[in-house]
């Protein structure tokens, strides 16, 4: 009985189909990793245009825009009370509370804004001297990096980094 046992289980091994030796289907288990939606707006291609630099009287700014335009973005720093503001144009409407997003390659920064939009259009957020995201948006953006973003109620816009926003926030420092 044991032989005619092992004589079953020798024929069903036979005839079982061999494990197959083919690596599985890559497609089937690879995983696409979440995308960080921080990353992806900063991957989103540069505005074009340039940034300028004024100082006057205790008012140190930089501007991004296109030549002969309104400016984009502005960055002001009111040194006699430290205060800085930012300055993006962008539609909200109504005019209502909301919060202005910086994001760089390390460190992101929320702010809150408000939209205006008669004239115009923009969301500003100021930064007061005692603010604790002063030192933050001071360090993040004073500091020489390839581009950051600016994201307003889901829609981020890329501006290149230039010396003139190291030289208006760090005004205010």
């Amino acid at each position: 009985m044991l032989r005619t046992s092992l004589i079953a289980l020798a024929l069903l091994a036979a005839c079982s189909p061999a494990p197959s030796s083919q690596a599985p289907d890559a497609a089937a288990t690879t995983t696409e990793a979440p995308v960080d939606p921080n990353t992806a707006a900063l991957s989103a291609t540069a505005q074009t245009g340039s940034w300028s630099y004024r100082a006057d009287e205790g008012t140190f700014a930089a501007g991004f825009g296109a030549p002969e335009s309104e400016y984009q973005l502005t960055i002001v720093c009111e040194a006699a009370s430290g205060k800085l503001t930012i300055m993006s144009e962008h539609e909200l409407a109504p005019d209502q509370a909301t919060t202005l997003r910086i994001i760089t390659p390390v460190q992101i920064l929320d702010l809150p804004a408000q939209s205006f939009n008669e004239g115009l259009p923009n969301v500003t957020a100021e930064v007061l001297d005692s603010a604790p995201e002063k030192t933050a948006l001071i360090s993040m953006l004073g500091t020489p990096t390839d581009r950051f973003a600016v994201e307003v109620n889901g829609v981020s816009t890329v501006f290149p980094w230039a010396e003139a926003v190291s030289q208006a926030l760090i005004a205010c420092r």
